[in-house]
């Protein structure tokens, strides 16, 4: 899906971290826990190169941005485990090349991705990831970078059942925080699922067992 409208960048820039909003649909088995369910900071990947040269350079340009959510089981859910949930994150974000640029500053874009963790057992503190290439935070920011994601960028994420809508937050809050995302240019393939990325073997036993793709026929 590809969304075309785009706001003026000093609306988008203006998404100061606040309260997160919540979106629960009644007798939910599953819901994030708070304000701070949505947890991101920058990390460096595992150095998996088994040479001499290596494998990242310093600085900024090795930062993966870490996108951590933190929900649990409600009472609602009868059985020991819940089968399967359906996480969608829109993570957003400025191009500055845009050619429909307002004043030459950029134009507001949402990365978007998914990922199905599946026999996730009951409890109150249940974690899921996501993560973002260095090269995606660098092309899709201002001169400031990471602070950009640090501090301005808004996440939004929907836990689905069944395909439907369970519950939904964003770590930033504006005018409209349960749809900021929506009129934005949506940029699918630019979050990745944990076995996506250079972390599939970091912190194997936080996270629920993710269900993969059907391979392709």
């Amino acid at each position: 899906m590809v969304l075309r409208r785009s706001f003026p960048v000093a609306f988008l820039l203006g998404l100061i971290a606040a309260p997160a909003a919540f979106g629960q649909l009644k007798d939910s088995p599953i819901k994030f826990v708070d304000r701070d369910a949505i947890i991101t900071s920058f990390v460096a990947a595992p150095n998996l190169n088994t040479g001499d040269t290596p494998s990242s350079v310093p600085g900024e340009a090795s930062q993966w941005l870490k996108v951590e959510f933190h929900y649990g089981t409600t009472s609602a859910l009868k059985t020991p485990f819940l089968d399967t949930v359906e996480f969608r994150v829109w993570v957003e974000g400025l191009d500055p090349l845009a050619t429909n640029s307002q004043g030459g500053k950029g134009v507001g874009v949402a990365f978007t991705g998914s990922v199905t963790y599946i026999n996730i057992a009951g409890g109150k503190d249940i974690y899921g990831v996501f993560y973002v290439h260095p090269s995606t935070i660098a092309r899709y920011s201002s001169s400031r970078g990471v602070e950009d994601f640090n501090r301005k960028f808004d996440v939004h994420l929907q836990a689905l059942v069944g395909g439907v809508v369970m519950d939904e937050i964003n770590k930033n809050k504006e005018q409209d925080p349960l749809g900021w995302y929506k009129p934005l240019t949506a940029i699918p393939g630019l979050v990745y699922r944990q076995d996506q990325s250079p972390f599939l073997v970091s912190d194997t036993s936080h996270y629920p067992a993710i269900k993969l793709p059907a391979p392709a026929q």
